[in-house]
């Protein structure tokens, strides 16, 4: 399966386009230069993408009912795109199968197109995928476990809601994790109804709750928990049929329900989106928190998994290449190594991307990462010793 993605006039978007979404995909580039716009429309329509699977599925089962309303407005106003709509917005999201069958959701003039019951997916082509998105604002889960996530009126955002409705069911089918990458262990502990989320350093007698802990430790957490569940835990069939049984429910179409397939013959994959997951960590903690990332992903993992990440550090860019070198040594760096024919990594700037993989040479191209170096060391070699700036 190969998917693509084009946006076109979309807030700080111009035009990009990816020909081809890489199991790992990585955006690097300034602040509002448009890296967390282009995630999140890659994972808004991963997700529609994915409806567009169930309600396909439901039809061809001989369930007439839907529930399904795209309602693309509602969707764009949760991404908080509202204000980047603009006349000629496009996007245009595909599909793409090995013999050339393709599915194409198409958004142009206030509309989406690809998803009536005139484009319903082949049973051949159904798959059922889970989209997470680990945002920004992470960094407010200990404090908003702490108080039970009960807080009256406490509205946070979509994003927010939606990684702590990860964070809270991966804490429940773990409850103890090593975090070898801050030298850390984290507890999670049941405690008159509401779970206490524990960090206790091994080198150390006493243990903080984690909302006490450092804003590194509480940004880093999360991003580790939630890729342990979906890496290990998640089960798909279980959401599957949830998920289902809700929608027969709802429209009372139990009895006419005449599955086209089993959920055993259905592709299934997870696709997980991190807003810079280095938030608030030293350099080499940065670097080994990627290895953690990446070996739940692709090293360790039970689940099929996609990983997206937006980031500001070219540490964690020029650790990639290291990665790639270990793959192609068949060696592991702290559990971690990857493909190099996997990894696509784009400088995001404006509003246009730039492919930073040098492909025939099997390297991330770091060198538009190095101005701001350059730049500093041009300026300190342009100082005279009474510190004024030699004249050209």
């Amino acid at each position: 399966m190969k998917e693509s993605i084009h946006i076109k006039n979309l807030g700080p978007i111009k035009d990009i386009f990816i020909d081809d979404i890489k199991p790992l995909t990585v955006l690097i580039g300034e602040s509002g230069s448009g890296k967390s716009t282009l995630m999140k429309v890659v994972a808004l329509f991963r997700w529609l993408y994915k409806m567009h699977n169930i309600h396909s599925y439901l039809k061809t089962s001989n369930v007439s009912k839907s529930l399904f309303n795209f309602n693309i407005n509602a969707y764009f106003k949760n991404c908080g795109f509202e204000e980047y709509l603009k006349n000629d917005t496009e996007i245009i999201y595909t599909v793409e199968f090995s013999d050339n069958r393709k599915y194409t959701l198409h958004f142009v003039q206030n509309e989406l197109t690809g998803t009536s019951d005139k484009n319903l997916i082949e049973t051949q082509d159904l798959c059922y995928n889970k989209i997470s998105f680990i945002s920004e604002t992470r960094n407010i889960i200990p404090l908003w476990s702490e108080r039970g996530a009960s807080l009256s009126g406490g509205y946070l955002g979509f994003y927010f809601h939606e990684v702590y409705n990860d964070f809270d069911l991966a804490s429940e089918n773990i409850k103890d994790l090593d975090i070898n990458y801050l030298n850390l262990k984290l507890s999670v502990e049941k405690e008159q109804s509401i779970k206490k989320y524990y960090i206790q350093d091994p080198d150390k007698e006493y243990k903080l709750t984690l909302k006490n802990s450092s804003s590194g430790t509480q940004n880093a957490i999360p991003v580790s928990l939630i890729a342990e569940h979906f890496s290990k835990y998640f089960d798909f069939e279980e959401a599957f049929n949830r998920t289902l049984l809700n929608f027969l429910s709802k429209t009372d179409s139990l009895r006419d329900f005449k599955p086209v397939k089993n959920l055993g013959e259905i592709k299934k994959k997870l696709f997980i989106h991190i807003e810079e997951p280095e938030l608030s960590l030293y350099p080499d903690a940065q670097c080994e928190l990627i290895n953690d990332l990446i070996s739940k992903c692709f090293v360790s993992n039970k689940n099929t998994i996609d990983l997206m990440f937006s980031t500001h550090s070219p540490y964690i860019i020029n650790h990639l290449n290291l990665l790639i070198k270990a793959h192609d040594c068949n060696k592991l760096i702290d559990g971690a190594k990857i493909e190099f024919e996997k990894i696509a990594v784009y400088l995001v700037e404006e509003g246009e991307i730039e492919d930073l993989v040098a492909k025939n040479q099997r390297i991330i191209n770091t060198n538009a990462l190095s101005d701001t170096i350059n730049n500093i060391y041009d300026k300190y070699n342009q100082l005279d010793k009474d510190g004024r700036l030699i004249e050209e």
